[in-house]
């Protein structure tokens, strides 16, 4: 495995022993923002001393990126317990990204206004280019909730493509439904003027997780959660779901029962849009069946709106590797967003069927390649 980068300064910053794993922590400056003080955390994490080591570039690189409020260790326990290890174990190649300000990414000059957004334009990017180059094989992406969003994100904005993606899988993520009181009348203008006062959410003492977020991924929270609120660009002012229709990688989605943030009947609204637009998977109709879910997405107040007639559809040939490996399950009537990850639950449901997909995605992928 490399310890540097030609596409952008990389720094190993800590190698040591995990439990029964190797884990090297790089920071990436990539230099793409307009903060140019952004480094990105990424930890590689494999077979310890002793084990057995794997040729570079023979096991499928997997990013995990972490919710909101959390770190690397939402994956990863202090002895190297948790999805994390358990991936390593089954054979994969993995790296932990950690968002800027939270675990070993170091809190850039603009903290405050850092936002989801800049994570899937410029970090998201940045780190995928880099994982591809130290493994010479293109990432497969895991994200929980604020995570999930900026994947999600990334993808409708064509920046994870199936020409640098292998898929991606989302946990507890969903763009479609608001919550109630952002309906009512100032609350978001409330909101935002509290938090420009506060500058950051103390996520222990909100009792939501050991890390904080600024004021910046609340205020763009707020602001898509508003009456008039748009999943998009903001400062390009490009909706985001023409290009989630039309987007081709393999997609697993993963909600709980009982999750508020992200109900399952939203990520399921969410997930069929995804790649609607794939004539193999639409046939003939694909522009009626999109006009039906504007009007429906208008009745139920979502904004992110366009007229099916102007947005792109895909050939067969492209969508079809996306169509077969587009899933959406849904598990446990008591699980929350935290459950779907950690837990006995997810160790004996979820994980496994997590397996059976990312194998079934390996394959196809290598196959295509």
């Amino acid at each position: 495995m490399k310890s540097s980068s030609e596409l952008f300064p990389v720094t190993l910053a800590r190698a040591e022993s995990l439990g029964q794993y190797a884990d090297d922590i790089y920071l990436v400056k990539h230099n793409t923002d307009r903060d140019k003080t952004v480094q990105i955390a990424v930890s590689h994490l494999s077979p310890g001393f002793g084990q057995a080591q794997p040729a570079p570039g023979s096991r499928q690189p997997l990013v995990l990126v972490h919710g909101a409020f959390q770190n690397r260790n939402q994956w990863l326990g202090l002895q190297g317990e948790g999805l994390a290890g358990w991936l390593v174990d089954q054979g994969f190649d993995v790296w932990l990204m950690e968002m800027r300000g939270h675990g070993y990414s170091p809190r850039n000059k603009e903290y405050q206004q850092n936002t989801a957004e800049a994570c899937a334009c410029y970090d998201i990017p940045a780190v995928n280019a880099f994982v591809q180059e130290q493994t010479g094989r293109k990432p497969l992406w895991l994200g929980h909730s604020l995570g999930g969003l900026a994947l999600a994100t990334a993808v409708a904005a064509s920046l994870l493509t199936p020409d640098n993606c292998a898929g991606t899988v989302l946990f507890g993520t969903q763009v479609l439904k608001r919550q109630w009181f952002m309906w009512l009348p100032l609350s978001g203008v409330s909101l935002r003027t509290m938090m420009k006062i506060k500058g950051e959410i103390d996520g222990e003492k909100a009792g939501k997780g050991p890390e904080n977020e600024p004021v910046g991924v609340v205020n763009e929270y707020l602001r898509r959660q508003g009456l008039f609120g748009k999943w998009q660009l903001r400062e390009q002012k490009r909706l985001l779901l023409p290009g989630w229709r039309s987007a081709r990688l393999p997609l697993l989605m993963i909600s709980g029962a009982a999750d508020e943030l992200a109900p399952a009947d939203a990520c399921q609204r969410f997930f069929d849009l995804y790649g609607s637009l794939a004539s193999d998977a639409a046939g003939p109709s694909v522009t009626a069946d999109a006009a039906e879910e504007n009007m429906a997405e208008a009745e139920n107040g979502t904004d992110d709106v366009e007229d099916a007639a102007e947005l792109p559809v895909m050939d067969s040939e492209a969508g079809s590797a996306a169509s077969a490996l587009r899933e959406h399950l849904v598990f446990g009537s008591d699980l929350d967003s935290n459950a779907l990850v950690n837990g006995d639950v997810a160790q004996q449901e979820i994980w496994p069927r997590l397996l059976v997909w990312l194998k079934a995605c390996q394959i196809v992928t290598e196959f295509a390649d």
